[in-house]
């Protein structure tokens, strides 16, 4: 114990597989169903056309709404993900070409994104970005036949998870005030 590192102790992630889901599972070009505008204003019983795009995502549904009951059935019918990107998907954004800016999402100063560490088990990859702003969905049997099909996968551990869950919670909890109280003299 004396020579183990605190790193060792609290490992980051763990490559798991089959159709289990939880919080923090992170999948690779996994699709998302996007219906187009005529799609969705069409009325008719007819077939309609719906685009897939594949995303990089990690899942922000809590694991105890994703659990199966007794019952065989989930809490969820759809579950809640966010799309994750590495420095080399950024390269150009105007933001976060720059190192400085990735260790201002490090540190915790953009709240609209949260930074996960490298993978070095499993499918390793480098430092990702977590988009809190872009909410996808996708239907939890989809997910879990998927996940299936795609095995092993990597999943953030607590209590890394429940730290991306905070920052996705602050983004969306921040309320403004129209009138602020007047600061103290």
């Amino acid at each position: 114990m004396a020579n183990e590192k605190i790193t060792d102790r609290y490992p980051w992630y763990d490559v798991v597989k089959g159709s289990d889901l939880q919080q923090g599972d992170i999948f690779f070009g996994c699709p998302i169903a996007q219906p187009t505008l005529s799609a969705l204003e069409n009325t008719s019983s007819a077939a309609q056309e719906v685009k897939v795009v594949e995303y990089n995502v990690i899942v922000l549904s809590q694991s105890c709404d994703l659990a199966i009951r007794k019952d065989g059935t989930c809490s969820l019918d759809h579950a809640i993900l966010c799309p994750i990107y590495s420095r080399e998907d950024m390269k150009d954004d105007a933001r976060y070409k720059r190192k400085k800016a990735w260790e201002e999402a490090r540190k915790g100063r953009y709240p609209s994104v949260h930074v996960l560490n490298e993978c070095k088990i499993g499918r390793k990859f480098d430092f990702m970005l977590v988009d809190l702003t872009e909410v996808l969905s996708i239907d939890v049997s989809t997910l879990r036949e998927f996940a299936e099909k795609h095995d092993p996968r990597v999943r953030l551990n607590p209590p890394y998870r429940e730290h991306l869950s905070q920052a996705f919670a602050r983004l969306f909890m921040r309320v403004g005030l129209p009138v602020d109280i007047p600061k103290f003299s």
